[in-house]
C-alpha cells in the first residue's frame, strides 16, 4: 500500500525551485492576491497595474513551476515592484506568500532587481519598512541596506496604532553575498 502524503499539494515545500518573470499587467489580480496575504492595506489589481504604467516601474514575479505529472500548477510565492528616477530606484513594494517565507525568494527577488538596475546604471535603491517588521528588516541589513533616516507614524495599523517607517539604502555599486559588482 502507497502512504498517503497529507501535504498540501499547491504549497511549496522547503526546497522549491524559484523561477522568476516580468510582473505584467496581466498578473496583476495574482499580485494583488499576495499582496492582501502580506498586507493590512493591500493594493487592489489597479493599483498594481498603474505602477507597473508608471515611467521607471518594472515589477519581477517569483513562483514555483508546477509539475504536470503530479496534477499541481505554477505557485505564486511572492513579487517585487520598483520604481527607477534616473541613478535612483525605490521598492515600492515587496510580498512574499506566507507558505514561502524563510526560503530565499525575497533574496532571489532582490538579486535580480540589484542586477537589473546595474544593467541600467542605477547607483542606489532604496525603501521604507515598518519599523516593527523584524524579519524584513533583518534582511535588508544582511543584504546590505543601511538605514539612512524615519518617518513618524508613517504606518497606520488596522488597530490604528502609528508605525514609524526606517527608510534604507543600498549602494549598488559592491558585491553582497556573491552578487557581481
Amino acid at each position: 500500500m502507497t502512504p498517503v502524503d497529507h501535504t498540501d499539494p499547491q504549497s511549496p515545500e522547503p526546497s522549491t525551485q524559484i523561477e522568476l518573470v516580468a510582473l505584467t499587467a496581466a498578473f496583476a489580480p495574482l499580485a494583488s492576491a499576495l499582496h492582501a496575504d502580506g498586507f493590512e492595506d493591500p493594493w487592489d489589481s489597479d493599483a498594481i497595474i498603474r505602477l507597473l504604467d508608471v515611467p521607471g516601474g518594472f515589477g519581477i514575479l517569483a513562483f514555483a513551476p508546477g509539475d504536470r505529472a503530479r496534477n499541481r500548477d505554477d505557485i505564486p510565492l511572492g513579487f517585487v515592484l520598483i520604481q527607477t528616477v534616473l541613478d535612483e530606484a525605490e521598492i515600492n513594494t515587496i510580498v512574499v506568500a506566507k507558505e514561502a517565507r524563510k526560503q530565499g525568494v525575497a533574496r532571489k527577488l532582490l538579486s535580480a532587481v540589484f542586477d537589473r538596475l546595474r544593467e541600467e546604471g542605477v547607483g542606489r535603491l532604496l525603501l521604507e519598512v515598518a519599523e516593527d517588521n523584524a524579519p524584513a528588516i533583518a534582511l535588508y541589513r544582511q543584504l546590505g541596506f543601511d538605514e539612512i533616516g524615519r518617518r513618524k507614524n508613517y504606518y497606520r495599523r488596522k488597530s490604528g496604532r502609528a508605525v514609524d517607517a526606517l527608510v534604507m539604502e543600498r549602494g549598488l555599486g559592491h558585491c553582497v553575498l556573491g552578487w557581481g559588482a
